[in-house]
């Protein structure tokens, strides 16, 4: 994935302590070995961002992190990465250990999460140990909402995947003309081959327009505009919609019959 791309898709800080099953977290929820998981503290050293399908949301920008306790010089340097991470992401996901009780970092970091309004919530991983009644008082004092999951028995991780889908920003993209033709209508786009787009590719409204006729089981009909008086002759009956691009719509506009709609690309995406 392009770094266009990944600008634009949700980026999911996994942040906590050393040890605490990240890495797996990550395993679980893309259902892939993405992570180098080790019982060696300390494994994960510094934010690493992965580009992912995290079904049935779609792509995702998971960044593995390092041990917020970790040590020494060195693990304060990381420590400051992992912060930098967080603060540019879209959404964060705190990994506990089902063990223990929160300690002095775990809490300085929901505070900090708190304070930057970055939405998260928290997993309380490895229940197959049992888990410590006192962690789940100290939740619930912060109000952190959490979920119980296994990442090694894979327990609990489809229900916290689909909260955390429910969470994540939706695509609310405006229709091109999917809100102009139905069923059975005859489409026809006229696109002049442009000498400024990459060979052999068509520029994105022409291809958001040729998928939503698609989309909604309409005739699409896709002509050059020399061709477009051919094309018109050949079909039974007129078009219901003809789209075209800005810079032909003169000549266009003189094959089309007037009582056909017309527009333009350009005019779509506006």
């Amino acid at each position: 994935m392009n770094k266009v791309a990944n600008a634009e898709t949700p980026h999911i800080a996994i942040v906590g302590k050393r040890n605490v099953g990240k890495s797996s977290l990550i395993n679980c929820l893309t259902n892939q070995e993405l992570s180098i998981v080790s019982q060696t503290p300390g494994t994960t050293t510094d934010p690493v961002s992965k580009a992912v399908e995290m079904f049935p949301y779609g792509p995702v920008v998971m960044v593995d992190t390092a041990g917020i306790d970790d040590e020494g010089e060195l693990g304060e340097k990381r420590i400051s990465r992992t912060i930098k991470s967080i603060s540019k992401a879209d959404f964060a996901i705190i990994v506990l250990d089902a063990r223990d009780e929160l300690d002095k970092s775990e809490t300085e970091l929901i505070t900090f999460l708190q304070k930057i309004e970055v939405p998260f919530l928290a997993v309380v991983n490895k229940i197959e140990f049992g888990i410590n009644p006192n962690l789940l008082l100290e939740l619930e004092a912060l109000e952190v909402i959490h979920y119980e999951v296994s990442c090694k028995e894979n327990a609990g991780v489809d229900i916290f995947r689909k909260r955390l889908i429910h969470l994540l920003p939706g695509e609310t993209e405006i229709p091109l003309i999917s809100d102009l033709v139905g069923q059975g209508d005859v489409v026809v786009m006229v696109v002049p081959i442009d000498l400024g787009a990459p060979k052999g590719r068509l520029i994105k409204p022409q291809v958001q327009s040729i998928r939503e006729a698609l989309d909604e089981d309409t005739i699409c009909v896709v002509v050059k505009d020399k061709e477009l008086r051919s094309a018109l002759s050949s079909l039974k009956n007129p078009p219901d919609l003809v789209i075209t691009d800005s810079q032909a719509i003169m000549r266009v506009a003189a094959d089309v019959p007037e009582n056909v709609k017309l527009t333009t690309f350009s005019i779509l995406m506006s």
